[in-house]
């Protein structure tokens, strides 16, 4: 079974107070995106270790998805943020997190785990942040090694 990310956007997309998240093919994809504030989600790595072995082996496999974020850069102040509400990236991201971290996608066996968000990139006109998350499964499922 292979991770469906259609999955995701309809869970994002459930929430009204984020914009409408979208599916990218990769990172650059994300970063030529121009209306703003955007949410999309793009396919990570996964990592394919070896389970216990008994009379078939079994793989777990770790798949990273990630969410991108995108807002418009504007100048503001050095220092603290005056209120909460000024911090339009967190405002975005936090439903987004509430609602992906600890969720158990259908045909993984492991709830998505927030791993870390990092700066993805600063241009003239926008800063992309991204949240990575993991989720796992096995493979192949206990059905398919039956006889």
């Amino acid at each position: 079974m292979l991770l469906r990310l259609t999955q995701w956007q309809e869970r994002l997309n459930t929430l009204e107070t984020i914009p409408k998240v979208q599916l990218a093919a990769n990172v650059e994809a994300v970063q030529n995106h121009t209306h703003f504030p955007s949410m999309m989600l793009v396919l990570g790595r996964e990592t394919v270790s070896h389970g216990a072995m008994s009379n078939q082996s079994r793989h777990r496999v770790k798949t990273e998805v990630l969410l991108v974020t995108g807002i418009t850069r504007r100048n503001q102040p050095l220092g603290p943020v005056a209120n909460a509400s000024d911090d339009e990236l967190s405002a975005l991201r936090e439903p987004a997190l509430k609602r992906l971290i600890n969720w158990l996608p259908e045909g993984c066996d492991i709830p998505v785990k927030w791993q870390r968000g990092q700066l993805l990139a600063l241009k003239s006109n926008a800063l992309f942040w991204a949240d990575v998350f993991t989720v796992e499964m096995w493979w192949p499922l206990a059905e398919e090694n039956s006889p």
